[in-house]
């Protein structure tokens, strides 16, 4: 299905969404879903984390990353800047400035953070995807994006620590924070 330019920006624009929820555009139209609490406290600790083991970067949330493909700017729920790339009025980032994007999956976004965005992510050339399922308590690392893919993947349960390549650093999480539904 191919959007409009402009079109999902416009009618955000018109229409209020409460912060405890996220307006999807799927096959039956708009819908408007609620974000768990475990969805948010979840993306909180990883924000949490970029910004504790991660010197000289910031973490960053509730974005869309351009430019848009095939009709779509994926948001992803967390991810890293460099510092000086990091612009407080800014609500869309380059897919070039992104070391990685993660997904906290949501009940209504299983399929589209395991089947959709993977490939709107490599697509893009970005570094690696972390998928981080609280409604299974297993995570997910996807790296190396190649041909629309990645092509290397790696997962476990929470309590696992995962090491994410970020430029010439690793960023190392502790999903024993992560939150489970």
């Amino acid at each position: 299905m191919t959007i409009a330019d402009g079109w999902v920006e416009l009618v955000q624009d018109q229409i209020e969404i409460p912060r405890s929820a996220r307006l999807r555009l799927t096959e039956n139209g708009l819908t408007l879903v609620p974000v768990t609490h475990a969805h948010t406290t979840t993306a909180r600790r990883i924000a949490n984390q970029i910004e504790t083991g991660l010197p000289g970067w910031a973490a960053v949330g509730e974005f869309s990353v351009v430019p848009p493909r095939e009709g779509y700017k994926p948001e992803p729920d967390a991810a890293a800047l460099p510092l000086d790339q990091v612009r407080s009025g800014d609500s869309e980032v380059s897919e070039k400035l992104l070391p990685f994007v993660v997904e906290v999956v949501s009940p209504e976004s299983r399929n589209r953070d395991y089947n959709t965005k993977p490939g709107h992510y490599a697509l893009r050339g970005i570094p690696a995807y972390l998928i981080v399922d609280v409604l299974s308590a297993r995570w997910t690392l996807l790296t190396r994006p190649e041909n629309d893919e990645y092509q290397h993947n790696e997962s476990g349960v929470f309590g696992d620590r995962i090491e994410i390549p970020v430029a010439d650093q690793t960023l190392t999480l502790d999903s024993s924070q992560f939150m489970r539904i």
